[in-house]
């Protein structure tokens, strides 16, 4: 997210709000590596690179904790915000693998609009974009928030749904991944890390 608010990401200038994006990057890998001689006990390995595999095209958490999650066990090109364009309507696709036609989406209740007629208009464009994607021969995978409840499951999905087309994690993605934990978890955050979860629920009982 700080790649997305310091490029000023906007969908219609990619490239320039990419190039602007590298910056910010080459500047966080720099103070990472001023922070790593100051203190050793530090993973700057998978800090670096989680900083260098982050994308500005991220709108939200929720899509970057997904792009991070098939990153973490995809060995094809993951694109942000990838530019589709079916029966000369234009779409962008949240997560997209191009190599195999392959779209995952993050489903926010935000996208469906703030009213009825909101509601009733992006349910529309919401089908219309659905069989455009799925008639032009692109798989669309959606996770929602009840998903990110256990990060660990979420990834065993993604990497169950790659399977065919892949024979392992390749360690460059591997090196990404991490349990979460506990800080993960509070009051005011929406991502939990499952151990927590089921703790919480156990408490009921």
């Amino acid at each position: 997210m700080v790649l997305n608010r310091q490029s000023s990401f906007d969908l219609f200038s990619q490239e320039e709000c990419r190039d602007r994006a590298q910056g910010v990057r080459s500047e966080m890998l720099v103070r990472l590596t001023e922070w790593r001689q100051h203190n050793d006990n530090i993973p700057a390995r998978r800090a670096a690179a989680l900083i260098r595999a982050a994308d500005p095209g991220c709108d939200n958490p929720a899509e970057a904790a997904l792009l991070w999650v098939v990153k973490s066990v995809c060995t094809f090109e993951v694109v942000t915000q990838y530019e589709i364009v079916v029966n000369g309507r234009r779409y962008f696709a949240d997560i997209a693998i191009p190599g195999l036609m392959i779209i995952f989406e993050f489903d926010g209740i935000g996208k469906l609009g703030k009213n009825e007629a909101d509601f009733a208009q992006a349910k529309r464009e919401w089908i219309q974009r659905e069989n455009d994607l799925r008639s032009a021969g692109w798989t669309i995978y959606r996770v929602s928030w009840p998903d990110y409840e256990d990060l660990v499951r979420l990834r065993a999905r993604v990497t169950e749904l790659l399977a065919p087309y892949q024979a392992s994690i390749p360690a460059s993605a591997q090196r990404l991944w991490a349990v979460p934990t506990q800080a993960c978890d509070g009051p005011n955050r929406r991502f939990h890390t499952g151990a927590s979860r089921r703790r919480s629920q156990g408490s009921y009982t």
